[in-house]
């Protein structure tokens, strides 16, 4: 999928997306905040040494805007993949952009959004692909995630995971979780609501593998957040061995997981998203 942002279906979502292209286009700071809760989190990867900057507040944000964004001359927006719920958008876009001396760079980023009360209260704005075209998955190894409370959720799920225990998965998850995965056939957005549906989920295609290793490219967190790309070398229980790579994002409310952006970075086929 290569959808111009013209071609996007009608809906708010898609609105509210435009408006958010054309705002920073026109260089509309006011317009920009306004779509954001007074106290957002927005976690970018597109730094100079690719660790995570967090931005929280407006008025972090509206510096964040002034001196990154504001500084290019325009941009052009192409989405690869695009998902959306009544209080989420995840996407993947092409973004090519000119500076102000006529210098044409290009970049991919996964863009999640979770909004609350008809605004972003949290914005995942990760890389796939960076200016120089090396990719997200080719980052440093991390060897394990860190010892903190978000860090050691994310090691017993992995733990889940491998030990096939869907109890446990379960109920890291809130009763009405939402989770919204591209790796299909079709590579068409996959939503699971409620925790029936995320056992049958991980039933049917999680637990199908008979092992897996995971490679921790980038990581990011907060007191109720994960932002991380991980690669995942997999063994299936016929033998088969592939590799795939994700963007996993958690937004977490009491605890628990509510809402779990799986979207692909490089298919198992080794193309990107």
């Amino acid at each position: 999928m290569k959808t111009p942002l013209e071609q996007l279906q009608v809906s708010p979502m898609s609105k509210l997306y435009k408006e958010h292209i054309g705002f920073i286009k026109a260089k509309n700071v006011e317009g920009l905040l306004n779509q954001y809760a007074e106290d957002l989190l927005l976690i970018s990867t597109l730094t100079e040494d690719r660790q995570p900057l967090y931005i929280r507040g407006r008025q972090a944000l509206k510096e964040f805007f002034e001196s990154r964004i504001f500084s290019l001359e325009d941009i052009e927006s192409t989405l690869n993949q695009w998902a959306e719920t009544e209080n989420t958008l995840m996407m993947v876009e092409e973004i090519k952009t000119t500076s102000k001396t006529g210098e044409v760079g290009n970049v991919e980023f996964y863009d999640n959004w979770f909004l609350q009360n008809g605004k972003i209260a949290i914005h995942f704005a990760g890389v796939i692909r960076y200016p120089d075209g090396t990719y997200a998955n080719g980052g440093a190894v991390k060897g394990e995630a860190p010892t903190s409370p978000i860090g050691k959720l994310y090691k017993e799920h992995i733990g889940f995971i491998k030990a096939k225990n869907v109890a446990g998965l379960l109920n890291q998850y809130t009763e009405d979780v939402l989770l919204i995965s591209t790796l299909t056939e079709n590579r068409k957005p996959l939503y699971v609501r409620g925790r029936q549906a995320l056992k049958e989920f991980f039933e049917s295609r999680i637990f199908s593998l008979e092992d897996f290793e995971v490679k921790l490219d980038q990581w990011a967190e907060t007191e109720n957040t994960l932002m991380m790309v991980e690669s995942l070398k997999t063994k299936s229980v016929n033998g088969d061995v592939g590799e795939v790579s994700f963007y996993d994002n958690w937004v977490l409310r009491d605890g628990k997981i509510a809402v779990h952006f799986a979207g692909v970075v490089q298919y198992p086929d080794g193309s990107y998203a």
